[in-house]
């Protein structure tokens, strides 16, 4: 501590040098110290070079009428990825953010149903091959998403942890407009949840998604008196499920898993048929403006069979 940089020389020569270079785990400390602090110092040049080309890449993508990577769809159009690059990098104002929600709204709104639902297959597809992109958004797009949401699908789902819906079509923030309640079941609050989707958001498809070992599908199997045991809304709930399944011809399926799929198929498509019969959704489905789609999600392969259009 008390050598400064003109003793430096005299401090060579001294007797505490010479003691300390007697003990080698004292260089040896030393040595690593150093060694340690050349490589934190590299990692932390090579961690700054690679953050200043990846800002070099962003500007030079926005320029070049690319999109950002990591931050569309591949088979989706981008909106503006010039001034979203821009934004990025510079900040952006309340207006810009505006007119980038106005034109997603704007491409949201141009795409057919057909379009929606063969983005949803190809997002599924995705995801089971292990190729999912893992959509996520910028603070731009994220603010842009205050002004206004324009989801493309809307999806009665089941509330089971295994079934993240968002995740097993390869979604990102604002493309889905999710309903997720046990056994995908329709009640009050679910049907209106969709019917908001469609009449004020605009959804193009509507997915109702059961899936492989729902425990509310196995349980609303059970005898009456049993479900009656159960606190009085979940009862009511499984009672309500049970309603719409053809109990016997299951019984005669023998197949444990044939069984489980054609009980939960029976379920989806007993909503699906629910939603049919509300005159209004059939005319946007007449005008081909909005489909209303069954599906089956295998969890054991990531696949998604879409079934009962």
């Amino acid at each position: 501590k008390q050598v400064t940089a003109t003793r430096f020389p005299d401090f060579l020569c001294s007797e505490s040098f010479q003691t300390i270079m007697d003990r080698p785990e004292i260089v040896l400390g030393c040595a690593a110290v150093a060694i340690a602090g050349v490589a934190l110092l590299s990692s932390m040049r090579s961690s700054s070079s690679s953050h200043d080309a990846l800002l070099l890449q962003l500007i030079q993508d926005g320029r070049e009428g690319r999109k950002p990577r990591g931050t569309q769809h591949e088979d989706r159009p981008a909106p503006d990825d010039e001034s979203n690059s821009v934004a990025l990098l510079s900040g952006f104002t309340m207006q810009q953010a505006r007119d980038h929600a106005q034109q997603g709204a704007s491409v949201a709104k141009a795409r057919t149903p057909t379009e929606v639902l063969l983005d949803l297959q190809r997002g599924n597809a995705r995801f089971w091959m292990g190729k999912a992109q893992r959509p996520e958004k910028s603070a731009f797009e994220r603010r842009a998403l205050i002004m206004q949401q324009y989801p493309s699908v809307a999806v009665l789902g089941c509330s089971d942890s295994r079934v993240p819906v968002e995740i097993v079509f390869d979604q990102g923030l604002g493309d889905l407009f999710v309903v997720r309640v046990a056994g995908n079941g329709l009640d009050v609050s679910t049907s209106a949840s969709l019917q908001f989707a469609i009449h004020h958001l605009k959804v193009k498809v509507v997915v109702v998604m059961g899936h492989e070992a729902c425990g509310a599908i196995k349980a609303a199997q059970l005898d009456e008196a049993t479900i009656k045991k159960e606190p009085a809304d979940l009862a009511k709930a499984l009672l309500g499920i049970k309603a719409g399944l053809d109990e016997q011809r299951l019984k005669c399926i023998r197949d444990p898993r044939s069984q489980d799929r054609e009980a939960v198929a029976s379920n989806v498509e007993n909503q699906v048929e629910q939603l049919a019969k509300d005159p209004a959704l059939m005319d946007l489905v007449n005008k081909d403006q909005l489909s209303i789609v069954g599906a089956f999600y295998e969890i054991s392969s990531g696949i998604v069979d879409f079934f009962h259009h």
